[in-house]
């Protein structure tokens, strides 16, 4: 079958803030992330037409998992997730106001992910990818040649980051990666990638060279801050809009730090 399979749903991470958004995949009864609670009232619609039988969460991150209990207690979608997440998912199922309404216990629905996901159509592999958060996960479609990368990609070029991401973690996700027959790359907050392959080798690149320059200035005895006016002196959007929790000064110690 050809990408035409896949149902894109884009929508914004801030309905007060279109500039970014996130993208979500249906394929054949699975539901590839369920996009941010706050926009609920956007989502609900979409979920009741496509009536998820199975969900595939990439990471515990709200814009990615925040419309879960919805789906679980409406839905009575089977949710799979990497097993650190498992916890979190559960208790965020339990205490949502969803679980007063249906007065049913919904735990056995969450599972930690089998070693693939099937459809009727399709088969899913599940393959953990650290270095954005410590339960990443990107879904592999061999036979078609598709690779869903959650917020492993998302730009080739990054400058910032979250507080204990991994560079190391994300060199080391994206070699894996590489080793697969993939050809298409469906990103959490790019949507489909034209020549993925690529990118993401342009990404590895990237980061590679950049960490080898930020680990150089760092053992020559330069300050974070020295390092950030060095190689990324400009200032960078998702910097201003998430009020420094991606920051620029979070990328260069990700790059000589191991993860906290």
């Amino acid at each position: 079958m050809s990408q035409t399979n896949v149902m894109v749903k884009e929508i914004p991470v801030n309905p007060f803030y279109r500039k970014m958004s996130v993208y979500l995949y249906y394929i054949d009864g699975l539901l590839i992330d369920t996009g941010p609670k706050i926009n609920r009232y956007s989502l609900i619609p979409f979920f009741k037409s496509i009536k998820p039988k199975q969900v595939a969460l990439t990471h515990h991150h709200t814009d990615h998992v925040g419309m879960v209990p919805w789906l679980a207690f409406y839905q009575q979608s089977t949710i799979y997730c990497h097993p650190n997440m498992m916890s979190l998912i559960t208790k965020d199922i339990n205490h949502s106001w969803y679980k007063k309404v249906f007065k049913q216990e919904q735990k056995s629905l969450i599972k930690a992910y089998p070693k693939v996901i099937n459809t009727s159509n399709f088969t899913f592999q599940p393959i953990e990818t650290l270095g954005h958060t410590y339960d990443h996960v990107c879904l592999y479609e061999q036979n078609e040649g598709w690779l869903f990368t959650g917020d492993l990609y998302v730009t080739p070029h990054p400058k910032v980051s979250l507080q204990g991401e991994s560079i190391t973690e994300y060199i080391d996700a994206i070699e894996s990666l590489l080793q697969l027959n993939f050809t298409k790359v469906f990103c959490g907050h790019q949507g489909a990638v034209n020549h993925g392959r690529e990118m993401l080798k342009e990404k590895l690149n990237y980061l590679k060279e950049t960490k080898f320059k930020v680990k150089q200035l760092h053992d020559l005895g330069y300050s974070d801050q020295e390092i950030v006016k060095e190689l990324f002196p400009g200032r960078v959007n998702l910097e201003i809009f998430t009020f420094g929790s991606f920051s620029r000064i979070n990328f260069v110690r990700s790059c000589y730090q191991e993860r906290v």
